[in-house]
């Protein structure tokens, strides 16, 4: 008997049009609510590029070369999470043997919750161009660059939170997105 009792009046519940309305506020409201935890950054092409010249030059030394990489000129390839970096590379070889060359450098930007921040990751030598040293040594010149520039760049953050902001601090937990739009770098955060 009391069960009857109710399951009638859940089935009351459920099919009075306020209830239906008052269950589609109570929706509303949540996805907005949701949408308050959400938190947009844009980088510039410029901005980025002002920090990734705080990180040069990346020197990697061993016994048998030095290799240094500078004026680093940064662009962001439309319509993915990747970044692309142009630069100047200088090898002092054992013996006294000097070269300069170009090479460029791709990389995609991961995000660490824990930290709030950015880091470059991943980032591989694509080009390489080297006149004054025989073609031969280039993979060897290629391997000491990408392994100076690996420690480098994916160890220092390109953009950090600020713990002093409250929409960041909130936002820090989940990376939602993150794609480059008209040169810009949108990354999407939120707690849902």
């Amino acid at each position: 008997m009391i069960w009857r009792l109710i399951r009638t009046g859940e089935r009351f519940m459920f099919s009075t049009p306020f209830t239906k309305a008052c269950i589609i506020w109570l929706l509303l409201l949540i996805s907005q609510v949701s949408l308050a935890f959400e938190y947009t950054l844009e980088f510039t092409e410029p901005q980025l590029q002002e920090k990734i010249s705080t990180m040069m030059p990346v020197t990697k030394q061993t016994m048998m070369a030095t290799i240094v990489v500078d004026q680093a000129k940064l662009k962001l390839i439309e319509g993915s999470d990747k970044l692309s970096i142009a630069a100047k590379l200088s090898a002092t070889l054992l013996g006294g043997l000097k070269a300069t060359g170009d090479l460029k450098v791709q990389g995609t930007l991961s995000y660490n919750a824990k930290e709030g921040a950015f880091y470059l990751k991943d980032p591989e030598i694509v080009a390489l161009d080297i006149k004054e040293i025989p073609p031969r040594f280039h993979a060897q010149i290629k391997e000491l660059a990408q392994k100076g520039l690996a420690k480098k760049l994916s160890h220092q953050p390109v953009y950090k939170l600020k713990d002093d902001d409250m929409k960041q601090n909130l936002a820090k937990s989940m990376l939602k997105s993150l794609q480059v739009k008209n040169k810009t770098l949108i990354a999407t955060l939120g707690l849902f």
